[in-house]
């Protein structure tokens, strides 16, 4: 068997059923939706625990390890807001509802952030020593941190431009 064979064979199941229900929200999110301000921090607050989470249980939570992914996390912000900036909303204050108009850039994000999990994983387990040299470990806390960030900076942007935005009944 091909060896890309063999490391999708040995992929526990449980992470197809992640990545299926990852795909189904960023093809949701290609579409106009009118969601409650809470479900849309949902993705944003599930990266960020999974940054998390990965780099205490791989990397400890040191000083060298976490300010790389911190200030990646601050910049991803940075260009997730700027991102949200340019998206025009719909707010509806009363029932804490916003209408976004849709596109492709959850869908994109959701496929990078597992992308990069999904072979910094396998990097993990099959070449561990790898991981001694700086260039592998801050590559992974750069691109978990800046992706991490984009989706924090999005919802952050929406925000921003909900409260600022005229009230609207969006379920008339």
């Amino acid at each position: 068997m091909p060896p890309i064979l063999q490391i999708i064979a040995g992929t526990p199941i449980w992470v197809w059923v992640l990545l299926a229900f990852l795909l189904f929200l960023g093809v949701r999110a290609l579409r106009p939706a009118t969601a409650p301000l809470w479900r849309v921090a949902i993705l944003p607050t599930v990266f960020f625990v999974w940054g998390l989470y990965s780099l205490v249980t791989l990397y400890g939570l040191t000083a060298e390890r976490a300010l790389p992914w911190a200030a990646a996390l601050v910049g991803g912000t940075l260009i997730g807001m700027f991102i949200a900036g340019r998206q025009t909303i719909r707010a509806d204050r009363t029932r804490r509802l916003v209408r976004t108009s849709g596109g492709a850039l959850t869908l994109v994000l959701i496929l990078l952030i597992f992308s990069i999990k999904y072979i910094y994983g396998f990097l993990h387990a099959t070449r561990p020593g790898a991981f001694a040299e700086a260039r592998f470990w801050l590559t992974e806390l750069a691109l978990s941190g800046v992706l991490t960030g984009m989706f924090i900076g999005r919802f952050a942007g929406l925000w921003r431009q909900y409260r600022a935005a005229p009230h609207e009944d969006l379920l008339a």
